[in-house]
């Protein structure tokens, strides 16, 4: 006879509870992990040990990451006498969170009967817990700096990026037990759409292409996994005369406000590599993609022309100083162009109604540098009028590194009250503070953000019946290297050597554009 095979030893109950509360929290089912600990507990509140000091922890740790994603907790200060009560900060919440799973690791919970080797597991996930409680403060201290940034006139995303990267170096792998695996993988989903988001908000605004693209895209791709989450779990909804219905969870505010985040930096993407994109594709689809963009910079600006008719109204470009600086679009790595000097160190990024008027520009550099104190400020409308040729200008600084400028082809007021609207309320748009206001529940900065993210899947079924010229493209940058492109990193992009192909992934990149507005 064969050798019978040994049966696995059975899972403590105390283990099944906890992998039971994570997984629910991995999926930010709050209520239903609360429900689970708070009734464990009631079945053995005569047990006492360290196991009953844990589960009260445990269903305050629910309770937390309800507010914590809620972002309620913005804007309070201290006070409040009980343990969740909003007037609570998040971080006087988390500390005493903190304290009691302390108490667990250092066996000061209460006597009782659980197994040695139970006890262990218990002391082991609690102190691995109190890291995830201080990471967790410290980025909830991070929301704070970002909602306080909205009052600012300029937010350096780098800066805020630097932040980040620093607490995520600080507590990579505290959390890492397998029991814990589903709170590590959605505070690791978390913080890398963020992470993504401001970093495409600091590369926009350095005029980088490509790494905006990709930060924006990798943004994309995981706040669609995060979304399905939610698609996935139904909650029933009981009618007043009998019958009821399921609808999907309605996402927390911390999740809707990272979508408006996205959607606002691919307006702003939009605008600032119009001329790039637009190459790709006829203007009529172009206006219809663009027309999708909220808010969409390129049709309020084509209102105002025909408007008040304006000659010209250009985005600037300062790139003195950028060694990286190459033109419009995407770049071969290798490739070699001389540094811009003079007039061209000041391009027209973009320029509506048609090209940058060329007999304005040196006009345009002038009043630029005249009056660098005051565009320096990042709110204060500059005008000037030049009789020798019959014009005025209107300039604005929306970030350092680009200037708004309105010609007119005759005499306007500098008190014009339409044309300085029309400046502080592009410029405004264009800094973003009221994304960051938003983070708040309740702000009236913005309009709120469905979690209808179907766009996706819609680009996709298009890249299927796609035109046959972008079919041929693609294929022909495999045939002429012999490689595909396997994901969206720029590492495995500049891989590749051969600069045709580089024309056609130019190509594709531009086309990948419409799964966000499609």
């Amino acid at each position: 006879m064969g050798e019978s095979i040994p049966l696995a030893a059975p899972v403590p109950v105390e283990q099944a509870v906890l992998e039971t509360f994570f997984s629910h929290l991995g999926i930010f089912s709050y209520d239903k992990a609360k429900d689970n600990v708070e009734k464990e507990r009631e079945a053995n509140k005569s047990a006492g040990g360290s196991w009953l000091s844990l589960l009260a922890a445990l269903a305050h740790l629910a309770a937390a990451e309800k507010v914590y994603h809620s972002l309620t907790y913005l804007g309070q200060k201290l006070g409040g006498q009980s343990f969740f009560s909003r007037k609570d900060s998040i971080r006087t919440i988390y500390t005493s969170l903190h304290n009691e799973l302390k108490k667990v690791v250092t066996g000061r919970g209460a006597l009782g009967g659980t197994a040695p080797h139970v006890e262990e597991l218990l002391s082991h996930l609690s102190e691995q817990l109190c890291f995830f409680v201080q990471a967790r403060m410290e980025i909830a201290d991070f929301y704070e700096k970002m909602y306080t940034l909205s009052t600012q006139k300029f937010i350096n995303a780098e800066e805020l990026v630097g932040l980040l990267d620093a607490i995520l170096k600080k507590y990579s792998s505290r959390f890492h037990h397998p029991i814990l695996s589903p709170l590590e993988s959605s505070f690791q989903l978390e913080v890398d759409v963020l992470c993504h988001l401001l970093k495409a908000q600091a590369q926009v605004s350095e005029w980088k292409f490509l790494p905006s693209l990709v930060n924006l895209h990798s943004a994309h791709t995981k706040l669609q996994t995060w979304g399905q989450i939610f698609e996935k779990q139904r909650e029933t909804k009981k009618h007043l005369f009998g019958g009821q219905s399921q609808k999907a969870v309605q996402p927390p505010h911390l999740f809707l406000w990272l979508m408006k985040l996205k959607n606002m930096l691919l307006a702003k993407f939009s605008f600032y590599f119009h001329e790039a994109l637009s190459r790709q594709t006829t203007a009529s689809e172009m206006k219809t993609l663009t027309a999708k963009a909220n808010p969409d910079f390129f049709g309020k600006i084509s209102s105002f022309i025909r408007k008040y008719d304006a000659a010209n109204v250009s985005l600037i470009f300062d790139n003195r100083g950028s060694e990286s600086f190459q033109g419009h679009g995407y770049h071969h790595p290798h490739s070699y162009r001389e540094a811009p000097k003079g007039v061209d160190q000041y391009p027209a990024v973009v320029s509506l109604p048609s090209d940058r008027p060329v007999m304005h520009w040196p006009n345009v550099i002038m009043i630029m540098t005249d009056r660098t104190s005051d565009l320096n400020s990042l709110e204060k409308v500059v005008h000037f009028y030049d009789d020798k040729v019959q014009s005025t200008y209107f300039l604005t600084r929306p970030e350092p590194h680009f200037t708004i400028v309105v010609i007119f082809e005759s005499k306007k007021s500098e008190r014009d009250s339409h044309f300085i609207s029309f400046l502080n309320e592009l410029s405004l748009a264009l800094k973003n503070p009221k994304v960051f206001a938003s983070l708040k529940p309740g702000s009236k900065a913005g309009s709120e953000v469905h979690c209808d993210d179907s766009g996706y899947a819609r680009a996709v079924e298009w890249t299927c019946s796609c035109t046959s010229k972008f079919q041929w493209d693609i294929r022909l940058g495999r045939i002429m290297t012999g490689k595909f492109i396997p994901n969206w990193s720029q590492d495995s992009m500049h891989q590749c050597e051969t600069k045709n192909l580089w024309w056609n992934l130019d190509f594709s990149i531009h086309f990948i554009y419409k799964f966000y507005l499609t």
